[in-house]
């Protein structure tokens, strides 16, 4: 994660220097509010650290471990996804190459930071559903077993224009044993219309977004999901998508309203919007290229054959002076548009 030391005489090493010069601007930024202290911190630390500055701040407000930064509505997931269409010759980029692709320059004025954390995992999720909804996701990751389930779609009632971009539904996730993802398995396959319907191979590569102006953070997700239909082992399709959901928050950023679901909003709504503009048809690398449609596809809706429409057109998502323009979609997405 960090980046390599050097000492300078017999005393201090660079790293050292350099986490002194972070701290020193950060609790600079916290007394004044000052965006040039925080984009200073940040820099001053990836000086000498290839990623890592938000777990950095988040120590630097007596938060010792990643895992115990808050997060306001843990079992709800705030998400913003955009199909990615890519172009190019010969082998395509791995996720290391997108996540790299999307680098939110560091201005004085910048409203978000990028965290180049770059975690790359690869795990297999098996849905288990009925013609509608995923009941279940058991998936296999790292030589563990994991158990997903999500509720449906829920209005947003926040008046933040562009509010239907955001997905919001209750998800639990927990790690389990075979035997209890067995169980659960069969649990659900007893309900009516549940069956098993597919798995996806998925890469996965994140890196962490923080919002300057509330100190909110979000992860940014590049997916890339590999269909296996039942009853076979042939790959047969390929989804990518890029995933921005919310995930906490530093304490002590003059702009944070705590508990607000229309600050949260909006924030996604910005980071999409900002997002859209700089890199829809920007290039990957080696000469591939991508192109952003702002969707409300699943993974379910992947695995079942049920391809969704978009919900928002990017044109109008990135320029807020055109009128919105829709694709049918669910009714329970737009029902608040």
């Amino acid at each position: 994660m960090g980046g390599s030391c050097t000492y300078h005489g017999s005393s201090r090493s660079r790293c050292e220097v350099a986490r002194d010069t972070c701290a020193e601007s950060f609790r600079k930024f916290k007394r004044t509010g000052n965006l040039v202290d925080l984009v200073s911190a940040q820099r001053a630390f990836l000086a000498d650290n290839s990623a890592g500055f938000i777990a950095e701040f988040a120590k630097l407000s007596g938060i010792k471990r990643v895992e115990d930064i808050p997060k306001e509505f843990p079992e709800t997931e705030y998400e913003v996804k955009f199909d990615m269409q890519v172009s190019g010759n010969g082998k395509e980029p791995e996720i290391i190459a997108y996540l790299d692709a999307f680098d939110f320059p560091a201005s004085k004025a910048a409203r978000f930071l990028k965290d180049p954390a770059n975690n790359v995992s690869i795990g297999v999720n098996n849905f288990y559903g009925d013609g509608l909804d995923e009941r279940l996701v058991v998936i296999e990751k790292a030589g563990n077993l994991y158990l997903k389930e999500k509720g449906h779609v829920v209005l947003i009632d926040a008046p933040v224009q562009f509010r239907e971009a955001v997905i919001k539904r209750s998800e639990k996730r927990w790690q389990a044993s075979f035997e209890e993802a067995t169980k659960r398995a069969e649990e659900v396959c007893r309900e009516p219309g549940v069956s098993y319907r597919g798995k996806v191979r998925k890469e996965k590569g994140d890196v962490f977004i923080m919002d300057t102006s509330d100190g909110r953070i979000y992860s940014f997700t590049i997916t890339r999901a590999h269909l296996v239909k039942p009853g076979t082992i042939k790959e047969t399709d390929v989804q990518r998508q890029l995933e921005i959901e919310y995930a906490g928050y530093i304490p002590g950023f003059s702009g944070f309203q705590k508990d607000s679901e229309q600050q949260i909003v909006q924030g996604m709504v910005d980071l999409g919007k900002y997002t859209f503009a700089l890199y829809h048809n920007a290039p990957i690398a080696s000469g591939w290229r991508m192109n952003l449609e702002l969707t409300g596809e699943r993974k379910y809706d992947f695995v079942s054959g049920r391809r969704a429409g978009q919900i928002v057109k990017g044109e109008a998502l990135a320029l807020p002076l055109l009128p919105v323009q829709r694709k049918r979609v669910r009714a329970t997405v737009l029902a608040n548009g």
